[in-house]
């Protein structure tokens, strides 16, 4: 009930909150592409002048197909958006029960603690933010749980090989949820190794045959997947979309590690949130390791070594971790959005702290009479505890549901620039979808902005020499006029807002384009 009240709650007040509450800078960008497509513009940005890649596919067409039945109305898209991202979430829930109801089958009381722990997966004010912020998240949610239930109901049971119909149906899943996020190689990755490795010489008909499925599998998977990485390399010269050259592109060796187990504490106890404070502080660091390696070692000795199906959930829940730690860690920029980055891992490693707490509880409570009682008692209390949290922190999101970072900078230019004006920002996704004449200066929906980027160092020329009359973006954007790369700008832009008290920073140009 809570969960379902918080993701439907922009419902209650449309005209305040539906834009607001929940859909964020990032996710605007993906609606901007998707609304485009929906009404003949291409996979593009910028009124459709600037064609993109800088999206997941499968969010961004399944998204567009729901503007489209809104007739690109933002409003009505934006309202479906919001309803369909419930559904997809309410699906994910269901299938995060069907995940941990297969693992913890052969325990006593395995259906009941598998409604516990999706139940809960499903109010944490974690899940929550990410399943409604616009992007691929919840869908991403949805494609892993269901690729996993697939593959656990496939090896459940018998220790038959996978027949062609199974090895099919497989790899089009694991290309779907390569489709609906990009770093779901990981997640192939490490499940088809948890496959191949876990068995004895009877399982599946042994290491050959699983050899066999993994590498049919993923070659499915890659063939779904190809027309996607085809028209990047093909249309943009990288198979990695623009969006993710542009957040990586100041990154530096191993930046984001110091940040990785904060994340992966919060990915584990959805229900004890980290300050950012104090995320990177070593006794924190360390103190989220050892809860984390403690939550993956109960459940090992609890649950993974009963069935050969929870030891494969185990180890692919450890590999898909570590691609993604790795890889977010060492290689990747943008630290603020390590949070959602790490997301996609909390309905696995949840699953393993709920399981044991529950064991922990049996063990104390083992030598009492009354332990089904007591301990029936305590999950009750800590199940209440968690729920009352959830909507503490649903009813704090909910106050503050009518604001954005960047509301500020589309009321700006709503009130002050002609639709028949250009407007360019660094961060345009909000602004962009609002604002249909609107360039991106970060490089993360724009490729030639990018380039401008990689190749000077900035983009000053690129706007000046571009159709933008206005640039508006976060205040310290006004400072644009010092830098000295390109001293002709200072000439061509004059500064009209920087007022750090609303966060709102505007550039005019001095002597503006003529538009049509």
């Amino acid at each position: 009930m809570v969960g379902v009240a918080a993701r439907l709650s922009p419902f209650i007040d449309m005209d305040e909150r539906l834009f607001w509450q929940y859909i964020t800078e990032d996710g605007y960008l993906l609606q901007t592409v998707a609304r485009n497509m929906a009404i003949g513009l291409g996979m593009s940005t910028a009124e459709g002048t600037i064609p993109t890649n800088g999206v997941q596919p499968l969010a961004t067409f399944l998204f567009s197909a729901l503007h489209f039945i809104s007739g690109g109305s933002k409003r009505g898209g934006i309202a479906l958006v919001t309803l369909f991202s419930v559904l997809v979430s309410a699906g994910a829930g269901y299938y995060a029960y069907k995940v941990a109801s297969r693992i913890f089958a052969s325990l006593r009381h395995g259906r009941e603690l598998a409604i516990v722990s999706a139940a809960l997966w499903f109010a944490a004010p974690h899940t929550v933010t990410h399943s409604m912020n616009g992007l691929e998240t919840g869908i991403y949610f949805f494609a892993i749980l269901f690729t996993l239930n697939y593959y656990l109901a496939a090896i459940s049971g018998d220790s038959r090989p996978f027949s062609s119909r199974q090895r099919l149906v497989l790899g089009l899943l694991m290309g779907f949820t390569f489709l609906a996020r990009n770093d779901a190689v990981f997640f192939i990755g490490g499940l088809l190794l948890a496959h191949l490795l876990l068995g004895d010489e009877k399982a599946g008909g042994g290491p050959r045959y699983r050899l066999v499925d993994c590498f049919i599998a993923g070659i499915i998977s890659l063939v779904v997947a190809s027309p996607w990485l085809i028209n990047n390399y093909a249309l943009f010269g990288s198979i990695v979309p623009i969006s993710g050259i542009s957040e990586s592109r100041d990154a530096h060796f191993g930046q984001n590690l110091s940040g990785i187990p904060s994340q992966l504490f919060e990915a584990t106890l959805l229900f004890a949130p980290m300050p950012g404070s104090i995320e990177r502080a070593p006794l924190v660091i360390l103190m989220s390791i050892t809860s984390v390696a403690l939550s993956l070692a109960g459940f090992w000795f609890f649950v993974a070594k009963l069935t050969l199906a929870s030891r494969r959930f185990f180890l692919g829940s450890i590999f898909f971790a570590a691609g993604i730690s790795l890889y977010y860690g060492l290689f990747f920029g943008a630290p603020y959005f390590l949070t959602r980055y790490v997301s996609p891992l909390s309905p696995l490693l949840w699953c393993a702290t709920t399981a044991t707490v529950f064991f922990l509880l049996n063990l104390f409570f083992h030598t009492f009479e009354s332990v089904h009682r007591t301990a029936f008692s305590i999950v009750l209390i800590l199940t209440f505890g968690a729920a009352t949290f959830a909507y503490a922190d649903f009813a704090r999101g909910y106050a503050k549901g009518t604001s954005q970072m960047h509301r500020q900078v589309v009321e700006w230019v709503q009130g002050n620039v002609s639709e028949l004006q250009w407007v360019g920002a660094p961060q345009t996704g909000t602004l962009g979808f609002f604002h249909d004449r609107t360039i991106n200066l970060d490089g993360k929906v724009n490729p030639f902005a990018l380039r401008a980027i990689l190749e000077k160092g900035n983009v000053l020329e690129y706007a000046r020499n571009s159709r933008i009359d206005y640039i508006v973006d976060w205040y310290a954007m006004a400072d644009w006029v010092k830098i000295k790369g390109d001293p002709q700008f200072a000439k061509d832009f004059e500064v009209v807002v920087r007022d750090a008290r609303s966060n709102l920073g505007v550039l005019r140009r001095i002597h503006p384009v003529m538009q049509k």
